[in-house]
């Protein structure tokens, strides 16, 4: 899972580490399990996906582990900023929906129908009416196509800052929602 997420999110940590093993290993504790869904291909986890009630969280951070792996310095900031970032609490979280959180599909698997898998499952699943997915870079074009296949739409738009627009290439971050027929 953790492998996942490094590759799928490294380019969002880079100011922590740019080596994926470091990310994959400063990051392998915050998951917590029972609010993952798992794609298992040949005995291989091929995808994973976190699917909240949007008040429970999907990771915890441990800021002494990612010291441990980033450096005193940047695994104190990771703790402080990736925190807020990762487990703040959501601001009027609708009754009765989801939260489809870090969808990762392993670079092998790519293409292959996996995270629609994962989501499709959840949203069969689990009891929801509704499920969002919060924050999505508009140009993360391989993400946004999935999400608007299985039927997501946007509901709000987030710019971003000129200046981190410029270094990290994402003009917006995009929440989209489902809604179960």
């Amino acid at each position: 899972m953790a492998e996942i997420f490094a590759e799928g999110f490294t380019q969002w940590l880079g100011f922590f580490s740019k080596d994926k093993n470091i990310i994959s290993k400063a990051f392998a504790h915050m998951f917590i399990l029972d609010q993952f869904y798992v794609a298992i291909v040949n005995g291989e986890v091929a995808g994973v996906t976190a699917c909240t009630d949007g008040k429970t969280f999907s990771v915890r951070l441990n800021t002494k582990e990612l010291r441990k792996h980033l450096g005193f310095f940047k695994g104190s900031l990771a703790g402080i900023f990736l925190k807020k970032e990762f487990e703040a609490p959501y601001e009027s979280f609708p009754p009765n929906a989801g939260s489809i959180e870090f969808v990762g599909t392993a670079q092998k698997f790519r293409g292959q129908g996996i995270a629609s898998q994962i989501i499709g499952h959840i949203i069969e699943n689990t009891p929801y009416n509704d499920y969002l997915i919060e924050e999505v870079a508009d140009t993360n074009i391989p993400a946004m196509r999935l999400y608007e296949k299985l039927g997501f739409e946007e509901y709000r738009r987030k710019p971003m800052p000129v200046k981190i627009a410029k270094k990290n290439g994402i003009n917006n971050l995009l929440s989209l929602k489902y809604v179960k027929n």
